[in-house]
């Protein structure tokens, strides 16, 4: 099954390279904010819009200009990117306010700055026995191929981190063999006290006690920070020590994510999610930080195109289903249940429900229902073996059959 596939790897290009790279970077941005201004300045006469291919013309109009001649140097599929980015900006801002597109309103776009992330889109990129082969930079660029590439090469991004590294994204047309079908199907409940729970009663903890240490170290160089003059050697110092923790914090919690979605998709055929408003959650203000460190939407995305690369389904549910105060055994409703009753007992059939296992396992049924117009059971009792990698990050309660609604007692099992 051909699919798209990103193979990302580090690069080391030299002072020279490093300083063409930075004006790669440049260009880009400047292009993109040459044409928001022009957008704007046209919206104010009440001209028309111009469109992508009007954008690309101008471009090489700008470069016959003596002031503007320097763009020559850059490589014209990085310029060409910049106007397709802002077409695909305002593209959503239109679509966001005649309700087109889904979620909050969105601003128009703005003026891009000069941050610690760069990038650039590119094609023509040749991968040889020397390096990696960019357009407009006549040497090679040593790159860690520490896994081959397979499939048909489509573009490449080429970023540089705040801490000043350098990486090739590269996307490729390949072809991804389909996971074996394994009969089960399990629903997900996103949570703030485990990070997810699944309906056969497996809990992931969120990643915290893995970014501790870490986490304890970045607040001592943020202090360490916050004392250094802005501008000074020091503060460069201080401020690249900074941006390689936040690095590895991103890094250990990214590990752990395609280690759970990659559990997920390859022991189950069907996984279902809530769509959760996520938005309307960061309203919250005691809740909003932890709700923004757990980063479902990342997790989420994670098995979204995994299921799609492996032939495997992934389902949403609607947001407004009241996962948690329905009773998964008779389907009776709780008028209420408040964010600090994590048990509960069902009135109308006596069952004993954990408040998440109870969400997860109605987000499987509301999700079949809305596929099959039925519930199924699952083919095998088997849940499968969790990963070594994930054993120490996961708990299970076991729950009894859900015609008795007993609840067994919570207890570590790895042996799974």
């Amino acid at each position: 099954m051909q699919q798209l596939k990103a193979f990302k790897y580090r690069i080391y290009p030299n002072e020279a390279q490093r300083t063409q790279l930075a004006q790669f970077f440049g260009a880009k941005r400047w292009v993109y904010n040459y044409f928001l201004a022009l957008q704007k300045q046209r919206f104010m006469n009440k001209e028309n819009h111009l469109s992508n291919f009007d954008m690309n013309y101008l471009i090489t109009e700008l470069k016959k200009q003596s002031d503007t001649a320097w763009l020559n140097d850059v490589d014209s599929i990085a310029l060409q990117n910049a106007t397709e980015d802002l077409k695909v900006a305002y593209q959503n801002f239109f679509d966001s306010i005649k309700g087109k597109r889904r979620g909050k309103k969105m601003e128009p776009p703005r003026f891009k700055k000069r941050s610690n992330q760069q990038s650039y889109r590119t094609r023509g990129i040749k991968i040889e026995e020397k390096g990696l082969k960019l357009p407009k930079i006549k040497s090679h660029i040593n790159i860690n191929l520490h896994r081959p590439i397979t499939g048909i090469i489509k573009s490449a991004t080429i970023s540089r981190t705040p801490s000043g590294k350098y990486f090739a994204s590269i996307l490729c047309e390949t072809n991804v063999e389909l996971m074996s079908m394994t009969g089960r199907e399990v629903g997900i409940d996103m949570g703030l006290v485990d990070l997810a729970i699944l309906s056969n009663g497996i809990k992931f903890d969120h990643p915290e006690q893995q970014l501790a240490k870490t986490k304890q170290l970045l607040k001592k160089q943020q202090r360490k920070l916050s004392r250094k003059t802005r501008g000074s050697k020091n503060y460069e110092t201080t401020r690249i020590q900074v941006a390689k923790t936040y690095e590895q914090i991103t890094n250990i919690r990214k590990n752990y994510y395609h280690n759970i979605s990659h559990y997920l998709v390859s022991t189950y055929d069907a996984i279902y999610v809530e769509d959760l408003n996520v938005a309307g959650m960061l309203k919250n203000r005691k809740l909003s930080r932890k709700i923004q460190e757990s980063a479902w939407a990342t997790l989420s995305s994670m098995i979204e195109y995994k299921c799609a690369w492996y032939g495997k389904t992934y389902y949403r549910i609607n947001r407004w289903t009241p996962s948690s105060k329905t009773c998964s055994s008779c389907g009776h409703k709780r008028e209420s249940l408040g964010l600090d009753i994590r048990s509960w007992t069902c009135t109308a059939c006596g069952a004993e429900h954990d408040r998440d296992i109870n969400a997860a396992m109605n987000i499987r049924n509301t999700g079949q229902w809305d596929l099959y117009d039925k519930t199924i059971s699952d083919a095998t009792t088997d849940m499968g073996a969790i990963p070594v990698a994930l054993q120490k990050m996961t708990n299970k309660i076991e729950r009894s059959h859900v015609q008795h609604g007993l609840f067994m007692g919570v207890g570590k099992q790895h042996d799974l």
